[in-house]
């Protein structure tokens, strides 16, 4: 049974949210996130790493947070809350139950993982935890829909919110903070009763919390529930499945100066792969098949004869990862490990296409394929799922 835990937290102030939410943080790149914080000041970008985390950045990050809290931009701390969250993007409404889960749930299979962790990011975002000391991007978990909870959070949804508020990137932001205790034990029952949860998004995030206090699957930690610290404890925010669309993430072979599509053809061919010319840029339609750019030029790839044994075997990014990134990073000059960079699809295929990198464009994995993998105890390729809508930071402080 999964415990819902009521937080205590700083919610932005309704005539602050439209410019301190910030964007969904994969939606930009490492450049534009840096514009976008120096252009915006007042944008919780400010507040998170962007790139590493070297000591002089998290003091910046930290110096952020501790100005937007003196500025008023947030509420003053609010203790014994859940929040009900809103979010209308890109034709979608997602909503949401926020709380804090113990990060025991995530070590023990209550909640899975859909893919493996980078242990150089989680290190990265355990220090962050160490100096910054908030959370504020929640971990989104998905549940199949219920009616119990459904009805709990409409009842709640009939009411004014507390935020109310258009976003600059065209999205909607309602957001309810729930103080009532029966309200808030309702929700905690209902969550309490779902199964089959998975991790959407945030699989760094619950991970750098574990990692901070030292717990794994095989030594969990030894208080939880709502006896177990706040640097214990995910925020976590419970989101239907059926809410949100998969897009893909694509891939951006780094590392190859001057590589031309007559090399590519040929360490293809030695797989009895083909590339076959594309007027121009687009995303392949139907699994099976991917799309090349390199050097400006497109190529069609079909690869459904590769494809190994459903769920995970049988995805384009996996086939995607053996039978043509392997070849291709034989391309590189030395001996270094080639970057292979994920590139969501809101970034356009326009980012796919560098001069020292051959880009794949993929079809995304299925929501079905995710929920079976994870049933099956499988993962799925690093970065072949992007979700939309994007849960945002700048919402809620919680410190940790």
């Amino acid at each position: 049974m999964l415990e819902l835990l009521p937080i205590s937290a700083r919610l932005v102030t309704p005539e602050h949210a439209a410019t301190v939410v910030s964007p969904a943080y994969d939606a930009l790149d490492e450049q534009a996130r840096a514009a976008r914080a120096a252009s915006q000041p007042d944008c919780f970008l400010t507040a998170l790493p962007s790139g590493g985390v070297e000591p002089e950045t998290l003091e910046r990050n930290r110096r952020a947070v501790d100005r937007l809290l003196r500025e008023g931009r947030f509420s003053e701390l609010r203790a014994g809350l859940l929040v009900v969250l809103e979010l209308r993007d890109g034709g979608r409404t997602l909503t949401a139950v926020i709380g804090d889960v113990d990060v025991a749930a995530y070590l023990d299979g209550r909640i899975r993982p859909h893919e493996h962790v980078r242990p150089d990011r989680v290190d990265q975002l355990a220090r962050y935890l160490d100096e910054v000391r908030i959370a504020s991007s929640p971990v989104c978990v998905l549940h199949p829909r219920t009616a119990t909870l459904d009805q709990l959070t409409r009842q709640l949804r009939r009411r004014a919110p507390r935020v109310d508020t258009a976003l600059p990137d065209g999205g909607e932001l309602r957001v309810w903070p729930v103080t009532d205790p029966a309200t808030i034990a309702g929700l905690a029952e209902a969550v309490g009763s779902l199964k089959a949860l998975t991790i959407a998004d945030g699989h760094h995030r619950a991970a750098a919390v574990a990692r901070r206090v030292g717990a794994t699957a095989s030594r969990p930690p030894a208080t939880t529930g709502v006896d177990a610290p706040r640097e214990r404890r995910v925020l976590t925010a419970l989101v239907a499945s059926d809410e949100l669309a998969v897009l893909p993430f694509h891939r951006r072979v780094e590392g190859l100066p001057d590589v031309t599509a007559e090399e590519v053809a040929a360490v293809l061919a030695e797989r009895w792969l083909r590339l076959t010319p594309l007027p121009g840029p687009s995303a392949p339609e139907r699994s099976g098949t991917v799309h090349l750019v390199v050097a400006g030029s497109w190529w069609r790839v079909d690869i459904g004869d590769r494809r190994g044994p459903p769920p995970v075997d049988s995805l384009d990014a996996a086939v995607a990862d053996r039978e043509l990134i392997a070849p291709i990073a034989t391309l590189a000059p030395g001996p270094a490990t080639v970057p292979v960079v994920p590139v969501p699809a809101p970034l356009g295929l326009a980012a796919l296409d560098r001069p020292d990198a051959v880009g794949i464009a993929l079809v995304p994995a299925t929501m079905q394929d995710l929920l079976s993998a994870t049933a099956d105890g499988q993962v799925l390729p690093h970065k072949s799922t992007y979700l939309l809508p994007k849960l945002r930071s700048g919402i809620l402080v919680v410190p940790r």
